[in-house]
């Protein structure tokens, strides 16, 4: 019987089973197989591996979306790259010796995702589902173990202490390669209840294990095979960075308190290598010097190394472009570090440039670009690349864009711009249609440090998630070119920073402001807190001026106009409502045809804004008179207690419209 093999509707290989009961009992086209049987699946959340052909047709006939190995000894390191999109791999081998072995294999191989199903011996799935129901193999499912779990089951509780550890060997070498919350979860909660140990016996395996990572570590892995495709990443648990050692990228990993460089790394069964050099759109940090900074630093305080390397920041950006104040180079400072920190922080605030040409953005930009963490600048908003760099290198970008609104939309990458600020947050792109619902769909991590320059308004939505710093004229002369090479010794100690701090909780503080604006300014200031607390006045006078910035700029919105309106209809109010009608007639006096708006649009703001409509006796749409509400909505808009727009003149020229050139003075002309 000769079974197609299809992926994406196309016929990949052909593989043919004998009836007759002789050998060979397969038979396949000539040449390496490079796919599993059935890969169509792998596109669902839950998937299960089988070992042949029949089982998977089998489980497949009982709902199950399965792929098939054809021996768990044929299973190849490559394969684990094929479950990406699965977030559980249920390994249903044979129940067997065999099968056993093949599990952990497998097991091994895939990680965390794998959860292991133990078949009564000498079954296979497709004998299993011969002799039982599919609620059976659901209840067999639901007892499935990790392969940590699996693999202590064969060890019996009462085995002697003495004989435990040479048993426990596989296991804590397993454990080695884990991140250490899940490795303290396994000795704690499995390996101490099961044997009964003392707190004294797990210190002591959690020593081996930290015995075992080190020569893990030391180790150059070459024992994926010859011709093994090699695997890249730039991010997992422990990695500092990818840096540079006789000019190719290596990984720099801590461990404890020390520092390794390592060509490679073996996680979750799977040998990883950093990206190619020309994949590496940044100035790779010195291996060597970093090791050096590392050893040389060690011997003094962290608060003195912070304290130098926050100073020679702020010496740094002075000597490259002139800001508004003082207070912004804490901030551009501090934000150069929190780049390097981000495992601990929730937000990155957008740091936003904004001026008329020749005001020194891109080269304020740059600088601050070329001594971030993994820095990209771009010109660009095409939408596949910024996916990627985002989420495969967690980059941080400079968009150095004219009108950067109007090309995000026109490159449809508005939800990245929109979301770097906010960890976790992830952005969906439709790669594969022809696969239909829930199989078409990949979502991308885009969270990372963003720096925009433009001379054009932005998005009012990005606004809230940006620190705009609007470029002032300089008769100042900048004489230096800003290059990632001139960045090259600051970064390293960037590098150094974050080795050093790795891991660490930044001081607890409260919000230093309302809103989204004091969740994005809240690691700067834990930051400054960590490194420089003696400069945190002056980012908080900064953070005043900010949050008053961002009120005048409320302010001058339609829905201040709206308030102010309601406000003065105090008297108008009727048995406690106040007519919408009547508001949107006050709000278009002295308007002209072309901007008078509808009773609806005036409705449906006054919702937003949180007022309660009700209907009147004739039917006509209304708001509940809440006079409280009101104050309080008004406060929210820098309207305080009375009906006047805020008196802005101790404030500069421009900084009402801070990002936004098209606004106008007379906002009573503009389009609602």
């Amino acid at each position: 019987i000769v079974f197609p093999n299809f992926r994406h509707g196309q016929v990949v290989h052909l593989s043919a089973r004998r009836i007759d009961g002789k050998e060979p009992k397969y038979l396949h086209l000539p040449g390496e197989i490079k796919y599993l049987y059935n890969e169509d699946a792998l596109y669902e959340k839950e998937v299960y591996v089988v070992e042949g052909i029949l089982d998977c047709l089998s489980a497949l006939q009982c709902g199950y979306p399965a792929v098939a190995v054809l021996g768990a000894s044929n299973f190849k390191p490559e394969y684990v790259q094929k479950f990406s999109r699965s977030e559980k791999v249920y390994i249903c081998l044979d129940g067997d010796e065999a099968g056993v072995k093949g599990s952990l294999k497998v097991g091994n191989m895939i990680g965390d995702k794998a959860r292991i199903v133990s078949l009564p011996i000498g079954m296979d799935i497709n004998d299993y589902f011969n002799s039982y129901t599919k609620d059976d193999f659901d209840k067999l499912v639901s007892s499935s173990k990790d392969v940590i779990k699996y693999e202590l089951g064969f060890i019996p509780p009462d085995t002697d202490k003495t004989e435990l550890p040479r048993r426990l060997e596989a296991v804590l070498k397993k454990l080695s390669g884990m991140d250490r919350a899940k490795v303290e979860a396994y000795l704690n909660y499995e390996i101490r209840q099961r044997f009964n140990l003392k707190k004294e016996d797990i210190d002591a395996y959690r020593k081996v294990i930290a015995k075992y990572r080190k020569i893990d570590l030391q180790i150059n892995n070459n024992e994926a095979g010859e011709g093994a495709k090699p695997v890249y990443t730039a991010f997992f648990d422990g990695l500092i960075d990818v840096v540079e050692e006789d000019g190719k990228p290596v990984f720099l990993i801590k461990e404890d308190d020390d520092l390794f460089i390592v060509p490679n790394i073996r996680k979750d069964g799977l040998l990883y290598f950093p990206p190619p050099k020309e994949q590496i759109p940044w100035l790779l940090p010195r291996a060597e010097e970093i090791l050096k900074l590392y050893e040389a630093e060690s011997k003094n305080s962290s608060e003195e190394n912070d304290r130098a390397l926050y100073d020679e920041l702020l010496v740094y950006h002075k000597t490259i472009s002139e800001l508004p104040e003082d207070g912004y180079y804490d901030l551009i400072a501090a934000w150069d570090l929190h780049s390097y920190l981000l495992e601990t922080i929730e937000y990155s605030p957008i740091i936003c440039l904004f001026a008329v040409p020749e005001r020194g953005k891109s080269r304020t930009g740059k600088g601050m670009i070329h001594v971030a963490f993994r820095g990209i600048h771009v010109e660009s908003l095409r939408d596949a690349y910024l996916v990627r760099v985002a989420n495969d290198l967690r980059a941080s970008l400079f968009f150095d864009v004219k009108d950067i609104w109007k090309k995000a939309e026109k490159n449809g990458s508005e939800d990245i711009l929109l979301h770097r600020f906010e960890k976790g947050a992830k952005v969906p792109r439709v790669l594969f249609p022809d696969k239909g619902a829930h199989r078409d769909i990949v979502y991308y991590s885009i969270f990372g440090p963003t720096i925009i320059g433009t001379n054009e308004g932005i998005h009012r939505i990005l606004e809230t998630r940006a620190i705009p710093i609007n470029m002032p004229d300089t008769t100042k002369r900048f004489e230096d070119d800003v290059t990632p090479l001139r960045a090259l010794s600051l970064k390293e100690k960037l590098v150094t920073f974050r080795a050093r701090h790795y891991g660490e909780v930044l001081p607890p503080i409260p919000k230093p402001a309302s809103g989204r604006l004091g969740d994005i300014l809240k690691p700067i200031q834990q930051i400054i807190r960590l490194v420089r607390p003696e400069r945190e006045p002056a980012f908080l006078k900064l953070v005043k001026k900010l949050e008053s910035g961002k009120l005048i700029e409320k302010a001058d919105t339609i829905e201040a106009q709206i308030l102010t309106v309601v406000s003065n209809l105090r008297s108008s109010v009727d048995r406690g409502m106040l007519s919408v009608k009547e508001i949107t007639d006050r709000f278009n006096e002295d308007r002209s045809d072309k901007y008078k708006v509808t009773y609806h649009r005036i409705g449906r703001r006054l919702s937003a804004m949180g007022f309660e409509k009700v209907r009147t006796g004739s039917g006509a749409s209304a708001i509940v008179w809440d006079e409280e509400k009101l104050e309080r909505i008004k406060g929210s808009y820098g309207l305080g207690e009375t009906s006047e727009t805020p008196d802005t003149s101790d404030i500069p020229n421009g900084s009402a419209c801070i990002t936004d050139v098209s606004c106008d003075t007379d906002v009573s002309r503009r389009p609602f």
